[in-house]
Parts: structure tokens; C-alpha cells; sequence
């Protein structure tokens, strides 16, 4: 997790937290926010981030935003939000480069056949993982 100026910028995915001394106050609870998201004791996150991109992929990653826990929409759906009809592949194409996933939930975005891409932790089983856990808790 890197943070700048108080705000998380970028998220990875790894195996298991580390126990560090965290300095920086949105730092150390958006790493609290994420254990309690994958205990299932968190639904909306409160961590401050800086939300980068071309204006497009600010609007999708704001309109990701919008999507309640445990929902998903299509590719289609946010393009439509957005006012961009015909631009469901951008749509994903912007979810591919989300550097704040899970807090920036790209991973409810699917296909309307299909889950869609995924580029966190292992890809599409990753996208299964987090979709599962959050109907688990609903």
C-alpha cells in the first residue's frame, strides 16, 4: 500500500500483512479498513485516496465507487453512467488500470455474459475471490 500527501495512491495485492510501525494516519487505517473488509466487518471504506487517471478513468473510477457492497453492474452499465454509451471495452480498460483496487471496487464490474477481466492479485480467480466474499457477508 503506498500513500502520498495522507492520501493511498496504490494497492497491491500480496499474501499476508506484515506487522509494521505505520507513521501516516490514512495509512495505517486504510490497512485496518482492509482486515476488516476481509473479515467480512466492513462495507464502506472512510480511507482518503487520490484518485488518478485521464478524466475518463477519473469518472468510471468514481462511478465504481458508487457500486454497493456486494452488487455487481456490467461494463455497459458504468459506460452508460458516465455518459459514454459506447465505451463499455474503455470501461474496462480503465478497471484494468485501477491502482486502488478493492477500495475502487473494479472487481464488481463483469461482462454481461461473463465475469470480465480482472488484473489484481491472480486475475480472475482473485475477481471470484472478492465477489464471493462479499455476497458471503451480505
Amino acid at each position: 500500500i503506498s500513500c502520498h500527501d495522507g492520501k493511498i495512491t496504490n494497492i497491491d495485492f500480496c499474501d499476508e500483512f506484515l506487522d509494521l510501525e505505520v507513521n501516516d494516519k490514512n495509512l495505517s487505517l486504510c490497512i485496518h479498513e482492509l482486515e476488516l473488509y476481509f473479515q467480512g466487518k466492513l462495507i464502506n471504506f472512510t480511507t482518503k485516496i487520490n484518485i488518478v487517471g485521464s478524466e475518463f478513468e477519473q469518472k468510471v473510477y468514481k462511478a465504481l465507487l458508487e457500486i454497493p457492497y456486494g452488487n455487481t453492474v456490467t461494463y455497459k452499465y458504468i459506460a452508460d453512467k458516465i455518459d459514454s454509451p459506447k465505451a463499455a471495452r474503455a470501461v474496462g480498460n480503465a478497471n484494468s488500470k485501477n491502482k486502488i483496487p478493492i477500495i475502487i471496487p473494479c472487481h464488481r464490474v463483469v461482462g454481461v455474459s461473463n465475469l470480465g477481466g480482472y488484473s489484481g492479485g491472480n486475475g480472475i480467480e482473485t475477481k471470484k475471490i472478492l465477489l464471493n466474499l462479499e455476497k458471503s457477508y451480505l
